[in-house]
């Protein structure tokens, strides 16, 4: 009975350990697509934040984020004229797109640069 007891308590703890190391991994992207918005929600690990921000200031946001403020919460008007929500903190981004005021080109735009924020996070 006590073997039993050593054996169980040792895999639990184990179990525990092996879970609390691989959480960090956990990738949780949701694209939401309806004839009035566009709306990708993603958490991700802190550590790829850098490379989600340094991809967003790239090939979204025209170099507007500096290096001191990284993180927003607002709705931005790019150079030319297209409106997007950003929320974006460490390991949590959400981009958001009105269909409705936005261009289909600006709309398509969003839904890329999303789709490469989902392979940056997919990569290793």
């Amino acid at each position: 009975m006590k073997k039993h007891f050593i054996s169980v308590v040792f895999g639990l703890m184990t179990l525990i350990f092996l879970s609390s190391c691989f959480h960090d991994h956990n990738i949780s992207i949701n694209i939401s697509d309806d004839d009035d918005e566009y709306e990708m929600d993603a958490s991700y690990q802190k550590n790829k934040t850098h490379a989600v921000q340094v991809y967003l200031n790239d090939h979204l946001l025209n170099h507007r984020l500096s290096v001191k403020n990284r993180w927003k919460d607002e709705e931005i008007t790019l150079d030319d004229n297209t409106k997007v929500y950003l929320n974006s903190y460490p390991g949590k981004l959400r981009i958001k797109i009105d269909k409705t005021e936005n261009s289909e080109e600006s709309c398509e735009k969003v839904r890329q640069v999303c789709e490469e924020v989902k392979q940056i996070l997919a990569d290793n």
